[in-house]
């Protein structure tokens, strides 16, 4: 049985090809899933309105990501107050939903799951985060890390020794 598929489906086909599987799979699994139709001309009409459509949608959400960028790109950086002990280190970590609260309050409105830590923040200092706006919108953040507490300096003679 031929039929068109709408989704891509591994081990099957792309989006938008006609394949061949056997009428059970498409019965049971393609056409309840709407992953596949019977390759109609009004199928492909429709298929053609739909491809259309996710391509406009897709500029959209370019567009909207595109002007949270620039706004990200007018927060240089953002401070985050943690508790730590004398030597800097966190009691935790500065976790995802930590930087998108402090853009919340810069007026910036990002969800936690969109920031990209490269590695756990556990120390005092600058790093720096990927915000994933879109696949093709990742624009980079400065985070810097403070102590609600006074960090002794530390040693550089103390430092030399002990390596």
């Amino acid at each position: 049985m031929k039929v068109l598929l709408w989704q891509d489906v591994d081990k099957l086909g792309k989006r938008g090809e006609t394949v061949e599987v056997k009428a059970g799979f498409a019965r049971n699994f393609l056409f309840p899933r709407k992953l596949a139709s019977i390759p109609t001309p009004s199928m492909h009409k429709e298929f053609q309105l739909a491809k259309r459509r996710v391509v406009k949608q897709e500029a959209a959400l370019i567009g909207d990501a595109k002007a949270v960028a620039e706004k990200l790109a007018g927060v240089t950086s953002v401070s985050i107050e943690v508790n730590t002990n004398e030597e800097g280190l966190l009691y935790g970590a500065v976790s995802p939903s930590m930087v998108a609260d402090a853009l919340k309050d810069q007026g910036l409105k990002v969800e936690a799951k969109a920031i990209e830590i490269a590695e756990p923040i556990k120390k005092v200092g600058t790093y720096e985060v990927v915000v994933n706006l879109h696949r093709e919108v990742k624009p980079t953040l400065k985070v810097w890390v403070l102590s609600t507490k006074a960090v002794k300096p530390e040693d550089k003679k103390a430092g030399e020794a002990k390596a």
